[in-house]
């Protein structure tokens, strides 16, 4: 015993024992090994073949089901539009130069076919009618000599090349006149400068960017757009990776903020061409039956009926590794599990279709899937 430990209250070295044993426990716990993650307790995994063996005690934990075509029909959802049909719209524009006169109507008017809508004072016109009339009376006056120059040839009196010429001379004259008819129907009826564009088709006036006064240049911006409500049709922009799920005929159903209901349409046709920024083609839907105050330019969603050999899985089972990779787990035996790198569309009422990847009948996990990787996260 030490001159201090003499020196202090009986009792101190019991106490200092303790102590000292209790800094070693503390000491020991530092140094022992960390406890064991969640998913380490529940599976051994091996990182670099994706292979992992499922802890006994947590089997109950996971689900597996085959892969199979989902009975109720696969669905694709993409965004649409409502819009014109290709032949509903009419873009006028100015022939020739020259000057406004008259605006016959204002946006929001219910045209019909032949209906006035702006009047132009061009110039040309007025010679492009002065070359008709001109053409006409050259085209008298050639037929005149052929047909003096025959009678003269039947008589004897004239040779058969003074009647060639004359009749080169009408064929002429034929020919300049359809060409001064075909350049006078772009001005369409009417007498002088004033050129009057009319309604192509009957429906309203989309636009109207005509002001009197104005000048025109010919082929310039559309001074007036007309467009037929009732040829409408649904403009929905599919993802490139699901356009092959796309067909012409499939079924589809369009819903509109605006319309309570869902309506009924098929796929009319799949456009040629990928957007390049957006990646997406325009999948255009006829309506079986389009309801009143349809507008062009609403904004909705469809749903487009895939094939039905598509395979599909609850979006639980898929899970996204590294922000970008979709994967799931094959089951290869009763407690072992392999990653595999799935292509997958978006989901739809909580399902995604499987476009390369599996085959049918696959088991896959279907519940629990984070169990097997607590790397991953879950898709939704």
């Amino acid at each position: 015993m030490t001159r201090l430990d003499q020196d202090l209250p009986r009792g101190w070295g019991m106490t200092r024992t303790l102590l000292m044993g209790l800094l070693a426990l503390s000491a020991a716990g530092c140094t022992s090994a960390a406890a064991p993650s969640p998913t380490q307790e529940h599976t051994t995994a091996s990182p670099k073949d994706g292979v992992v063996q499922l802890a006994e005690a947590s089997r109950a934990f996971v689900s597996v089901a085959p892969v199979q075509p989902d009975p109720s029909g696969a669905l694709l959802q993409a965004p649409a539009r409502v819009a014109f049909r290709d032949e509903a719209v009419s873009r006028m524009a100015a022939p020739l130069a020259g000057r406004v006169l008259t605006v016959h109507v204002r946006t929001g008017d219910t045209v019909k076919q032949g209906d006035p809508l702006v009047t132009l004072d061009c110039p040309e016109a007025a010679a492009a009618r002065t070359a008709v009339a001109t053409a006409a009376a050259t085209l008298r006056e050639a037929q005149s000599a052929f047909e003096r120059e025959r009678r003269m040839f039947e008589q004897g009196v004239s040779t058969e090349r003074e009647r060639l010429a004359a009749e080169t001379r009408l064929t002429e004259a034929q020919a300049e006149l359809a060409r001064a008819q075909a350049s006078v129907g772009f001005v369409g009826p009417g007498g002088g400068t004033a050129v009057v564009l009319r309604a192509p088709l009957a429906g309203t006036v989309l636009s109207r960017s005509a002001a009197v006064g104005s000048a025109v240049q010919a082929g310039g911006e559309p001074l007036v757009e007309v467009g037929d409500p009732s040829a409408l049709w649904v403009v929905a922009e599919v993802f490139e990776r699901d356009l092959p799920q796309v067909r012409e005929g499939a079924r589809v159903q369009v819903t509109l903020p605006s319309v309570p209901t869902p309506l009924a349409g098929t796929v009319t046709s799949v456009g040629a061409v990928v957007t390049t920024g957006s990646r997406t083609a325009p999948v255009r839907v006829t309506l079986a039956e389009a309801p009143a105050g349809l507008r062009p330019g609403m904004f909705g969603r469809v749903r487009i009926e895939a094939a039905e050999s598509n395979l599909t899985l609850p979006v639980e089972a898929v899970l996204l590794r590294n922000g970008k990779e979709s994967v799931v787990y094959v089951k290869q035996d009763e407690r072992t599990f392999v990653r595999r790198s799935v292509v997958i569309t978006p989901p739809v009422d909580g399902r995604v279709q499987i476009i390369a990847g599996l085959t049918r009948g696959e088991q896959v996990v279907t519940r629990g899937a984070l169990l097997l990787d607590g790397a991953a996260d879950q898709l939704l």
